[in-house]
């Protein structure tokens, strides 16, 4: 399961994103789909790998906003216990009152694979449960 977390900064027009998956998974992932010789070591900030980090992202995790796709920026990674976390945002975001967001992250790789969105705006949070015959849900605030 991974889990992410997607938090509207109205005063920065800002999705500030939090994305939180299992090393081993996700290693496993970037190794299939990119490139054999990838590894997620802590404390290494390989710019290979953030490549493939950003793309992967950018292919599997859309946010719609008024129709529109927002562009997620790579902001870096961390890790903690057996977790990658990973940072992105997205800039330029007028205010709004429904989101539609599409997470197959993880799913190309593993059938079962459940990705959990927690999204808040002006103090309240929404969740989803997405997976891989049900990779969309949209948001009401």
């Amino acid at each position: 399961m991974s889990v992410t977390e997607i938090e509207y900064v109205e005063e920065k027009e800002t999705l500030q994103i939090i994305s939180r998956l299992f090393v081993d998974d996700f290693e496993k992932l970037l190794k299939t789909r990119y490139d054999e010789n990838v590894e997620l070591i802590r404390g290494e900030n390989n710019a290979q790998t953030n490549t493939y980090i950003s793309k992967y992202f950018e292919d599997k995790l859309k946010i719609l906003i008024q129709n529109k796709q927002m562009s997620l920026k790579f902001i870096g990674k961390r890790y903690e216990d057996d977790l990658i976390i990973c940072y992105f945002e997205a800039i330029k975001v007028k205010e709004f009152n429904q989101v539609t967001i599409k997470n197959l992250i993880l799913t190309d790789l593993f059938e079962d694979q459940k990705n959990l969105i927690h999204f808040k705006k002006d103090g309240n949070t929404e969740s989803l449960m997405l997976m891989k015959d049900k990779s969309k849900g949209t948001i009401k605030f």
